[in-house]
């Protein structure tokens, strides 16, 4: 028995190494094809116990899930019912101290009683649902409260039509309030305009302003405004030398008359409002109730939904246990394979943002197929290292690439500081450009900086150099030369692509360091025209430039100061 169990735990041990030596060997789309498989059977296994659990929810809760959905359906149509009804009554009294209604006041009555019958309606259907033999002894026992519904809406009802008849004393026609207010106003104006008083004129604009600002808002601060503008109106009329006695005592007679009709209407607004108020506090606890019933049952549903879902919740735990361990070995195999994808990934992306600009990386991944931009204005910077073709033969390969290596890093990390695009060096030769691949205007202020930067860097360089070896021959000098102006930009090829420059700007821009000093920077017309505030200078007149004849060109001597030192003088024996 033993040996027969020695035999099997070496076969499985045997078996067990050549499933993990041809794992290690699997590529990673082999590797997601058994961890596909076991999730597939994994959503099989769940889809089918999630089924039987719904089966037998659904069993226990049909009726609930209907009744609630059936009382839910009835309440929102009566208490939609019941804010159509608000919103007649909020637009009738808005509009009655505005307008002249007449007839339309018979319509507001009339569209408010529709929307007041089709609720009663509603709450007849349910009251019969909340007699069938479906519902709850709880929702059974709520069915007073639906009938004691139907009388606050008829009493909500009756204070609309009491509020609208207050309106009619106020609006009617010929005995109206309204309307004896706007027959002493215009009494008084009559006398107003016969005595021609100006101050009077213009306290009687006043009240009118006053007067409609009342009606318009209601506010108690616009109602003691008016009342204000009637005192100092009367006092007007009586200090007024220009005016008789009869005619003191008409005008007065007709304000103390406007001043009366104003506080009878006061005093019928805020009755009015009173019942406003108190119809809509009524309509707001009907709107309540019928708000809780519903929410009553729907509670009433979930709890028996919470009981079914025990028996559901039981056997969905054998089939979580069995998940856990399938998700347990699925996600050892997918974080094994995408941890591996992630860092290839990354590699990947390292290498991209490493040859092209972050902005056109993103650009070639989304598999743009040709990406080539025009930019009106860009600066350009070439420098080349003086000297190094002579220093290429007197060290060795090794050195010699240490020597550029450490060069060309610090230029990459002035370009990173300043803002700049690095485009490519070749040799001893390093290319920058401002303003592309996202422009920006302040392009050749920063291309400066980073050449007088540069210089330092080589100054640096050679300070290290007679440091550590006194006898050190390999002092560099730097040459840049600046451009600014329009370019094609780029990437060019399918394999080993290059984001590049084109145009007549960058041949310049060579030029101007083909032709400069070994050891001085020397800049296009158009990038001193640029610059010229805020850097030195230092003039070379036109020159010959191979290709493009005589150019204007200048030596960039450093950011202005306030104390300027003479510059150094440029020869010709140092080009």
């Amino acid at each position: 028995m033993k040996r027969w169990r020695h035999r099997a735990w070496i076969l499985i041990k045997a078996l067990w190494h050549k499933v993990a030596t041809a794992w290690v060997h699997l590529s990673t789309t082999d590797k997601f094809t058994p961890a596909f498989v076991a999730l597939l059977l994994l959503i099989v296994l769940v889809s089918m116990t999630g089924l039987l659990a719904l089966k037998t929810v659904r069993t226990e809760t049909d009726a609930a899930i209907v009744t609630s959905v059936q009382i839910q359906r009835q309440v929102i149509a009566m208490d939609k019912a019941l804010q159509k009804a608000r919103q007649i009554e909020r637009d009738f009294f808005l509009r009655w101290s505005t307008n002249n209604l007449g007839n339309e006041t018979q319509s507001y009555l009339r569209t408010h009683q529709e929307q007041i019958n089709k609720a009663i309606d509603i709450s007849a259907g349910l009251q019969k649902l909340l007699a069938g033999a479906n519902v709850s002894d709880a929702l059974r026992r709520s069915n007073p409260e639906v009938v004691s519904y139907v009388e606050l809406v008829k009493q909500y009802s009756g204070s609309f039509n009491d509020a609208v008849r207050l309106v009619g004393d106020l609006s009617m026609e010929d005995i109206g309030l309204m309307n004896r207010l706007r027959q002493n106003s215009s009494l008084l104006y009559l006398k107003l305009q016969l005595v021609n008083d100006r101050m009077l004129l213009n306290l009687y604009e006043q009240l009118q302003f006053a007067e409609k600002e009342y009606l318009l808002t209601r506010q108690q601060s616009e109602k003691e405004k008016l009342f204000e503008i009637i005192v100092q109106f009367r006092a007007g009329i009586i200090s007024a030398a220009n005016i008789d006695i009869e005619r003191q005592i008409s005008m007065l007679a007709y304000l103390e008359a406007h001043q009366e009709v104003a506080q009878q209407i006061s005093e019928l607004d805020a009755k009015i409002r009173s019942r406003i108020t108190s119809s809509d506090e009524r309509a707001e606890a009907v709107s309540n109730k019928l708000l809780d019933l519903a929410n009553e049952e729907i509670l009433r549903a979930q709890e028996r939904i919470a009981l079914t879902s025990e028996l559901a919740r039981k056997v969905l735990l054998g089939a979580m246990l069995v998940a856990l361990v399938l998700a347990a070995i699925i996600g050892i195999i997918l974080r094994s394979a995408l941890k591996q994808l992630e860092v290839e990934q990354k590699k990947s992306e390292r290498l991209l943002l490493n040859i092209l600009p972050k902005p056109l990386a993103e650009r070639l991944k989304q598999k743009e197929q040709i990406i080539a931009d025009d930019f009106a204005e860009v600066t350009v910077l070439f420098a080349d290292i003086v000297g190094f073709t002579k220093l290429s033969s007197q060290v060795t390969p090794t050195e010699l690439v240490k020597l550029l290596n450490r060069i060309f890093s610090a230029f990459d990390r002035l370009a990173e500081q300043h803002g700049l695009e690095k485009i490519k060096t070749i040799g001893d030769a390093y290319m920058v450009v401002g303003g592309l691949p996202v422009p920006r205007s302040s392009h050749p202020e920063a291309i400066a900086r980073m050449a007088l930067d540069m210089q330092k860097v080589i100054a640096q360089f050679n300070a290290e150099q007679a440091q550590y070896n006194s006898h050190s021959t390999h002092l560099l000098k730097i040459r840049i030369g600046i451009n600014t102006g329009p370019v094609v930009a780029g990437v060019i090829g399918v394999k080993k692509f290059i984001y590049d420059l084109w145009g007549d700007t960058v041949n310049i821009a060579s030029r101007m360091e083909s032709h400069g000093i070994a050891g001085y920077i020397q800049v296009s017309e158009a990038t001193y025209q640029h610059l010229k505030e805020n850097f030195r200078f230092k003039p070379l007149g036109a020159i010959e430039v191979k290709g493009k004849g005589e150019m204007l060109t200048y030596i960039l001597i450093g950011p202005q100061l306030k104390k300027l030192t003479a510059p150094q003088e440029v020869t010709s024996s140092q080009r």
